[in-house]
């Protein structure tokens, strides 16, 4: 009797007997299990308490092949920022960008007011709210949120209480760091 290993399907059918069995590889779930906490982080302070999962501890280029060998031009499979500027060739390293995300924790926790919220998509750093926006007639807070939509790497998106806020985007650390005293009074 075979025993399907984990990540594959056991597919059966019309005209295949009992004992005729095929097995697919599950690419999703595969990458599920490769973004996912191992164990899973239940109080994140920080960027870095994020980093437990296989695509932030196994060798950087393992995580690429694997990245480039499920994702496809037809998917987009959910990844941290970093993978996917890393895959195109726009960052150095993936220790590169957790030097980002870490100069971003750095600047926004010494400042009042700034929280860092853990709960992302998967794989992700999390994202930075400001407390102080959070208040009626307002549903969002300002946040700042890691992205790989451009080499500033950050993007802002001021208290609002559209459904569809539009994201102001930063030029690096640097840049956040120029715009706070603006930023804090949205």
């Amino acid at each position: 009797m075979v025993q399907p290993q984990e990540g594959l399907v056991v597919q059966t059918g019309p005209g295949r007997s009992a004992d005729d069995v095929q097995l697919e590889p599950v690419p999703r779930l595969e990458w599920s299990l490769a973004t996912e906490a191992h164990p899973p982080a239940l109080e994140a302070a920080k960027p870095a308490s994020m980093r437990r999962s296989w695509i932030h501890t196994a060798p950087e280029q393992q995580v690429l092949e694997l990245f480039r060998k499920l994702h496809g031009a037809q998917r987009r499979l959910p990844a941290p920022w970093w993978l996917r500027a890393l895959d195109r060739g726009e960052l150095p390293s993936r220790e590169a960008a957790f030097e980002i995300e870490d100069e971003v924790h750095a600047a926004l926790r010494s400042r009042p007011g700034w929280v860092f919220v853990p709960w992302a998509g998967t794989g992700e750093a999390g994202y930075w709210e400001y407390a102080p926006s959070d208040r009626a007639p307002m549903q969002m807070p300002t946040t700042v949120a890691l992205t790989d939509e451009h080499n500033g790497w950050l993007n802002v998106v001021p208290a609002h209480r559209d459904a569809e806020p539009v994201a102001i985007p930063v030029k690096g650390v640097a840049g956040l760091v120029a715009m706070l005293p603006q930023i804090e009074s949205w």
